[in-house]
């Protein structure tokens, strides 16, 4: 296993911009604070295309088959927190490293994020494998990961044919991983239909102006999803899910739905005054099963 640390120490990396200093992610928040409002203790942020408060340490080659990369905070535990976990899958033209600042960011604001090295990732399966590894970890003594995680809260995500992936882990398919929401960027869904109406999960659909198949199977969804649903419409093309200005969104999402910010809901919801609903860079947002 070959681990490179990508931050220097927690109190470094907040004297630096990108990192806002109203967030303390080594303080435990007191009554009333921005932070406990997030309802997890986790440190609030107010900008979310902004790094967040932890410093983030990336594993290489570990996982079923060493297949597998871990970008997570440096510091695991910090103040009794217990970290969400978020799957990701590739999408078939892009390898692990096109995505790695997207990644990067969210480990940024405290997940712990595992993605596969594969492009072949339709079924389902390679997000299970990461969550089931992730689960015996959480529970194996002697692991970084032992009682550190979450399992409660499971995130899967995911671009391209990687998207369409998400939707069938949603679903279920090919078993249960306790994956409670998902999000498909601009995702590809020739085989996954069928799993939209048997989504248990909620789910933030990324789609893009300029991506005629991710309009489709967004269309399809607000059609077909049962649970929680919001499609985001970013104002470009298929291969958005790298560009920077859709991290802001995605860990918003995650944060709202994964460590229950009320500040991150607030992107989404209510409509027309919503923050996605005023920024130039997203087209439209539309939603079904709204929790308000």
């Amino acid at each position: 296993m070959k681990k490179n640390v990508i931050g220097l120490t927690l109190s470094i990396a907040l004297s630096l911009p990108a990192f806002p200093s109203p967030a303390h992610a080594q303080d435990a928040p007191s009554p009333g604070s921005d932070a406990a409002r997030t309802g997890s203790a986790w440190p609030s942020v107010t900008d979310f295309a902004e790094r967040g408060p932890f410093a983030i340490e990336r594993e290489t080659n570990v996982g079923p088959d060493a297949t597998y990369d871990i970008v997570r905070p440096m510091q695991l535990g910090e103040a009794g927190r217990k970290h969400p976990i978020v799957s990701w899958n590739n999408g078939t033209l892009y390898q692990i490293d096109r995505y790695q600042h997207l990644l990067d960011h969210w480990a940024s604001h405290g997940f712990v994020v595992m993605g596969a090295h594969t492009n072949r990732t339709r079924g389902g399966a390679v997000h299970k494998a990461a969550i089931d590894w992730l689960v015996a970890e959480n529970g194996r003594a002697g692991s970084a990961y032992f009682g550190m995680l979450d399992l409660t809260k499971i995130g899967a995500a995911g671009h391209s044919q990687g998207g369409g992936a998400t939707i069938t882990a949603g679903a279920n398919v090919p078993g249960p991983a306790g994956i409670v929401t998902t999000m498909p960027l601009m995702p590809i869904s020739a085989f996954e239909r069928p799993h939209l109406a048997q989504h248990t999960a909620s789910m933030l659909m990324v789609s893009a102006t300029e991506d005629a198949r991710a309009n489709r199977v967004a269309d399809q969804a607000l059609a077909d999803v049962t649970t929680e649903f919001v499609d985001a419409q970013f104002v470009g093309v298929h291969a958005d899910a790298m560009n920077p200005e859709i991290r802001g969104a995605t860990v918003a999402w995650f944060r709202y739905q994964l460590m229950g910010d009320a500040n991150a809901k607030a992107q989404f919801y209510p409509p027309e005054t919503c923050g996605l609903c005023r920024d130039g860079a997203w087209m439209r947002l539309r939603r079904n099963n709204s929790p308000l």
